[in-house]
């Protein structure tokens, strides 16, 4: 009987030995560095896929919000090449409540990603040139420079309001997620960034908008709800 209870005893410890090398192994799991992430996967994600997020900040006392929801618009046409579609619109309230909506489609085709440009109900119109091949996977640390912009009051192309270039970059954001940031090169300079992980899903976002106002640059930094 007291080796039967002895075996009994071993069994259990063992099997509680074993259970405590699982678990320790799956929170290491967790906190295993990530060098390399989807850049492509998170860009579908950010521009292309159904999604809805909010960007807030308190600017002297006041809230002010950005409600960024996308909805996919299939297979259109955009300067006589067939494309895909998807709907980007914009919701911006100040305390609660909405000051200024934009709408606006951005055409693009798969395999690999490339952006043709944008148009909107207003008239502004946009031609994109993609300058490089948005990588499938990138390290952290890396960046480049992949689209060229021109924007022009309307399909015309007669009257060019802006021009601007788009460059990613990734950094380090913990063990196993990335900061991926969209810069624009513009006279109000912003930069939004998405944190993502392994599979390029986004687990939240920032936007840093800066704007020359009064004769001094007001920085407003845009989080997550």
């Amino acid at each position: 009987m007291k080796t039967v209870t002895f075996c009994l005893l071993a069994s259990l410890v063992l099997s509680a030995h074993a259970a405590e090398i699982k678990t320790n192994s799956s929170l290491d799991d967790t906190d295993q560095v990530v060098n390399q992430f989807p850049v492509e996967t998170a860009l579908l994600n950010i521009y292309t896929k159904e999604s809805s997020r909010t960007l807030s900040a308190i600017v002297y006392g006041h809230k002010e919000s950005i409600e960024i929801k996308v909805t996919p618009k299939g297979n259109l046409t955009f300067e006589n090449i067939l494309v895909q579609g998807a709907e980007q619109r914009f919701t911006y309230r100040y305390d609660d409540e909405v000051i200024e909506e934009s709408i606006g489609i951005n055409y693009f085709t798969l395999n690999p990603l490339t952006f043709y440009g944008f148009d909107k109900p207003s008239g502004k119109y946009s031609l994109a040139t993609q300058t490089v091949v948005i990588p499938k996977m990138a390290s952290i640390g890396d960046s480049n420079q992949f689209v060229t912009e021109r924007i022009y009051s309307d399909s015309s192309k007669n009257t060019p309001v802006d021009f601007y270039n788009l460059t990613w970059s990734l950094s380090r954001a913990s063990a196993n997620t990335a900061w991926l940031c969209i810069d624009i090169d513009i006279y109000e300079n912003s930069s939004e960034c998405y944190q993502i992980d392994g599979s390029g899903n986004i687990l939240q976002s920032k936007k840093r908008l800066q704007y020359w106002a009064e004769n001094s640059f007001e920085i407003i930094n845009y989080m997550s709800e």
